[in-house]
């Protein structure tokens, strides 16, 4: 619901509460500058990230929504606002600044009203979520071994860590309580999900094509799916990953990384090690790193699991007016750049051109410029909503439908082809609806 005083400003905006000072502290540097230049009066509400996209549909369904709202998990919940006719186009508002965006990025913002039949422009891309991998260069050091000895292909990069790794980390250190690789296993969190889907992605196993045809009854993606949940769940098997990871939330492989716990794993933005920079530079600059990707099983190169990060304007917001004047001076005046550039670049940039700045290219920066090389060099794996049509898919990432797979083998002792089967009929279930 839209919080008491709000009816009185100019414009209401909904934005996510930061996992850092430096998040908040540039929304707000935001909304001062729009209201010293417009004279509008701004109510500004930081919600939590995993509440923020909730309290959206509560509002919608009382007709109190906020003008503007931008979330990290947006994206799975615009599209289905976008089809009702509920969301602003922002085309007019944007205007021809559109052509600074990347044209990958501003086509999955063009999503399809169903009052009008036409697809628009009902979300703004303010930047991209790509998955990367950190590990901490310093205990791989001390444990012998260099970047240059982590090997390139699928199976032997997994084996160094869990092998390799993780034995001589524990002997040089005396911590058992260390472990090679940090996965979640959990059931009900975006980490799971997001990793196993890359693995899933790396075996060659994505279900549906980028044409958006789903392909999942073929018996050859059953079999890379089957392979793919037993690569991902045999880390945990092999002791490999802390014990209690069934039980993880979305921020305790952040929490292992940070206390050294794991020596890599992977996470869908900076902001593992941004939370290092400030009070632990040492370790951001010197004892920690962002690595590229092996390749996969076959030695090809993969896509990436990404998103795109969505703003939103609401049609049944009390000052459309304002909302549209507001996302013309985030893009017009560069106060989307300021945002990605300071608040911690959790995002990045949809915007190629600010990937070519200095701020992003800093060669003395092993996190932010691997992460510029991963988005220029690796493309982001496709929607599956905005590929095929079908908003399911987002039903199916919100079910967390993969990560309930993980969570049965590695707890309950079902088999990799038991649980690929129970997804996929859950799936196909879902997609008939």
């Amino acid at each position: 619901m839209r919080p008491l005083g709000a009816q009185a400003a100019d414009l209401v905006v909904w934005w996510d509460k930061g996992y850092y000072a430096e998040e908040d502290e540039a929304v707000r540097e935001i909304i001062a500058a729009f209201e010293h230049g417009t004279g509008m009066d701004v109510d500004l509400v930081l919600h939590p990230l995993e509440e923020l996209a909730e309290r959206v549909a509560v509002a919608l369904e009382a007709g109190q929504p906020p003008d503007f709202a931008f979330g990290y998990n947006l994206d799975f919940y615009v599209p289905q606002w976008a089809l009702e006719g509920r969301l602003v186009d922002l085309s007019d508002a944007i205007g021809h600044f559109s052509d600074l965006f990347d044209p990958a990025q501003l086509d999955r913002a063009m999503l399809l009203n169903a009052r009008t039949g036409q697809k628009a422009l009902y979300g703004l891309p303010v930047g991209q979520l790509t998955l990367f991998v950190h590990i901490w260069t310093g205990l791989l050091e001390q444990a012998g071994f260099t970047l240059d000895d982590v090997p390139e292909q699928w199976g032997a990069f997994w084996s160094f860590w869990c092998d390799q790794v993780q034995p001589s980390v524990r002997q040089v250190t005396g911590r058992q309580d260390v472990w090679g690789v940090g996965l979640s296993m959990a059931d009900k969190e975006n980490d799971t999900l997001n990793a196993v889907h890359q693995f899933i992605i790396a075996r060659g196993a994505d279900y549906v094509t980028r044409d958006g045809r789903l392909v999942i009854d073929e018996p050859e993606i059953r079999q890379r799916l089957v392979e793919a949940l037993d690569d991902y769940t045999a880390i945990y098997r092999r002791g490999c990953t802390p014990p209690d990871s069934p039980g993880w939330g979305n921020a305790d492989n952040n929490e292992r990384f940070h206390t050294q716990a794991v020596v890599l794993t992977p996470n869908l933005s900076l902001s593992i090690p941004n939370a290092l920079k400030s009070e632990r530079p040492d370790d951001y600059y010197e004892n920690t790193a962002t690595i590229k990707w092996p390749l996969g099983p076959s030695g090809e190169v993969f896509p990436i699991v990404g998103f795109i990060a969505l703003g939103a304007a609401f049609a049944e917001g009390a000052n459309v007016a304002a909302t549209e004047q507001f996302v013309r001076f985030l893009v017009a005046e560069g106060w989307l750049a300021h945002y990605l550039n300071f608040s911690g670049e959790r995002l990045l940039p949809s915007m190629p051109k600010l990937l070519e700045a200095p701020f992003w290219l800093d060669p003395s920066d092993r996190h932010r410029m691997a992460a510029v090389m991963q988005a220029v060099s690796r493309p982001l794996t496709h929607d599956h909503a905005t590929a095929s049509g079908n908003l399911g898919h987002h039903q199916i990432y919100n079910e967390v439908v993969w990560g309930k797979a993980v969570y049965r083998i590695v707890t309950e002792g079902i088999s990799p082809e038991q649980a690929v089967d129970e997804a996929i009929a859950r799936i196909k279930q879902i997609l008939s609806e």
